[in-house]
C-alpha cells in the first residue's frame, strides 16, 4: 500500500512538471490591458484556418475579452506595406495577436499539391511579427493525417519579440472542428493560468 502511494505522488509529480513546462513566458512580460486581440492560424486548409481562429475567439470573448480573427478582418491590400497593417490594426484597436502554427505531422500521407497564399511582410513592431512568413501546409492535405504538431504563440506591440508560447499536440481523427476545439480551449486557458490576461481587456 505504502509502495503505491509513493507511485502515485510520483506520477502527480511527474505530470505536474509537465503541464508546467508546456508553456513558456518571457521573464520581462508585464500584463497590459489589451483592446483587442487579433487570432491568426499560419494554415493552408482554409477550413482549418477558419476553425482554429473562430474557435479561439469564441473561447476569449466567452471569457470577456475582445478577439477578433485574421481571416475576416486583415485582406491583402492590408499587408502590401508596413504602414497599411499598422493602420489596419489602429482601425481595429488591436494591440495583440495569439498565433498557430503547424510544426509538423506524425503521420504518413499521400501528398498533393497546395498552394499557400503568402502572408507576411517584415515589419518592427513586435504584434506584426506573427504576420511574417507564408502558411503552412499540414502535410500538403489532410486526408490521412492523424496527428498535427503545433504551436501557439503570443505578441503584444511593446516589443519585437514573442511573449509566449506553448507547444500543442492533437488528433485529427475526430475532425477538424473537435482539434480545432481543443487547441482553442488549451491555449485560452493557459495564457490565463500563465497570467497573459490578468485584467478584462477594455471595450
Amino acid at each position: 500500500m505504502k509502495q503505491l502511494i509513493i507511485s502515485f505522488f510520483c506520477i502527480m509529480l511527474v505530470s505536474t512538471i509537465s503541464v508546467a513546462q508546456s508553456s513558456w513566458k518571457s521573464p520581462e512580460y508585464k500584463p497590459e490591458l489589451y483592446r483587442k486581440v487579433i487570432v491568426l492560424a499560419k494554415v493552408s486548409d482554409d477550413l482549418i484556418k477558419r476553425q482554429l481562429e473562430d474557435g479561439t475567439v469564441k473561447m476569449l470573448n466567452d471569457k470577456g475579452f475582445s478577439a477578433i480573427p485574421a481571416y475576416s478582418n486583415i485582406s491583402e491590400s492590408d499587408l502590401v506595406s508596413e504602414d497599411a497593417l499598422i493602420a489596419k490594426a489602429d482601425k481595429l484597436e488591436a494591440d495583440a495577436l495569439i498565433v498557430y502554427t503547424i510544426t509538423g505531422n506524425s503521420t504518413e500521407y499521400k501528398k498533393t499539391p497546395s498552394v499557400d497564399a503568402s502572408l507576411g511582410i517584415p515589419v518592427k513592431l513586435g504584434i506584426f511579427r506573427g504576420f511574417i512568413g507564408g502558411n503552412v501546409p499540414i502535410a500538403g492535405g489532410t486526408k490521412t493525417v492523424s496527428t498535427l504538431h503545433a504551436t501557439a504563440t503570443f505578441y503584444n506591440r511593446s516589443t519585437t519579440s514573442m511573449q509566449w508560447s506553448m507547444a500543442l499536440t492533437g488528433s485529427l481523427k475526430k475532425g477538424s472542428n473537435k482539434l480545432a476545439d481543443a487547441f482553442a480551449k488549451s491555449t485560452v486557458n493557459q495564457l490565463i493560468k500563465d497570467k497573459i490576461f490578468t485584467q478584462k481587456i477594455s471595450y
